[in-house]
């Protein structure tokens, strides 16, 4: 099908509309509310049920124009930028609605997709955060600190997985009521204007679950380093004061003996490490802070010249029990000091605090 056919296709504004609806900076955004919606449609749909047989084409779409003018902008402030921005909205809502079709074409998009991906949305998780700890939780609950470097592999992942499995089930779901609706109450659609409508409802629900996806990449999930001390009870304290590093901390512990460590769960030490392992010891005495410990799932690039580089400046690297890497550290009498087996990180924090 080509562009001019979809664009004369009066169905083809399912998807304009959702597009405009959702514009902030553009035109406020009201999409974003279910109930204004749910009052659009509901007020368009009354006004066209209640016209007489006396009213012509012209008439009938001015008292339309009035009515969603008089929704939108009810309640909104004189001089306010969010009245300006709806009024720019009504403005552009008029050049595209034309007839009385278009405007039940409008209602339909503000009952029929606004709605229910809006609820959909609400939905979905924001962050990561219950679908890792959920399956984290289980496997210490099963395997203890023997679970340790897998959640630490698999806590990113699991995240991701678990979020896309939720818009997965929402976007289904909405697609099947979507599609029953059409079937059972607009029965004279062509097949053309049926695709239409669904791909509008997939491109503009894809695009929507696009944007919270951004957001939970950017938000603040608690990490995995967090999980394992508040799950194994070990408590946490505030980053020493005035301790400026490039050192990638996580948490830091504070021992009985008054002094701290540093701790870091990652599958691996990012390519920057010997910059940020240049930290002068006298600034790790003057903060009391005894050692690094990075706990380490990855290391098959862990040469012993970095082994012993950042053994140098009080890390301690807790590697895979069967790691090559460990195995090797482990009896070399100049690195065995820097590296301790993976299921000893929390027995050996206890015995510290």
């Amino acid at each position: 099908m080509d562009v001019e056919r979809i664009k004369g296709n009066p169905y083809d504004n399912v998807y304009w509309f959702a597009r405009i609806l959702i514009n902030t900076d553009k035109y406020g955004g009201i999409g974003n509310n279910i109930n204004k919606m749910n009052h659009l449609s509901s007020a368009i749909s009354s006004a066209i049920n209640e016209f007489n047989s006396r009213m012509d084409e012209a008439e009938k779409i001015e008292h339309l124009k009035k009515v969603v003018k008089n929704v939108i902008l009810e309640g909104k402030k004189e001089g306010s930028k969010i009245k300006y921005l709806l009024e720019l909205l009504c403005n552009e809502l008029e050049n595209k609605i034309v007839t009385v079709d278009d405007y039940r074409v409008f209602a339909f998009t503000c009952e029929k997709l606004m709605i229910p991906i809006n609820i959909s949305l609400s939905r979905i998780p924001s962050d990561d955060k219950k679908f890792v700890e959920t399956v984290a939780k289980e496997l210490f609950d099963t395997k203890g600190e023997n679970g340790l470097a897998t959640i630490i592999n698999l806590w990113d992942d699991l995240g991701t997985e678990g979020c896309l499995a939720a818009e997965r089930a929402e976007v289904v779901r909405e697609y099947i009521n979507l599609k029953s609706y059409i079937n059972e109450n607009l029965s004279n659609l062509k097949d053309e204007d049926e695709a239409i409508i669904m791909s509008a409802f997939c491109q503009e629900f894809e695009r929507r679950l696009g944007q919270k996806r951004k957001g939970r990449a950017g938000s603040s999930l608690e990490s995995v380093t967090s999980f394992i001390l508040n799950y194994f009870k070990i408590p946490t304290i505030s980053a020493p004061e005035h301790f400026t590093t490039g050192l990638e901390i996580d948490r830091w512990i504070k021992c009985r003996d008054g002094w701290i460590i540093g701790i870091s769960c990652k599958r691996t030490l990012r390519e920057r490490w010997k910059q940020t392992y240049t930290t002068d010891l006298d600034l790790l005495n003057r903060h009391k802070i005894r050692e690094l410990w990075h706990v380490i799932t990855y290391d098959k690039d862990l040469s012993d010249d970095k082994i012993t580089e950042m053994g140098s400046h009080r890390a301690i690297l807790y590697l895979p029990d069967n790691s090559p890497i460990y195995i090797n550290a482990s009896a070399h009498i100049g690195m065995k000091n820097y590296v301790r087996p993976i299921t000893n990180f929390i027995k050996d924090l206890k015995e510290l605090i």
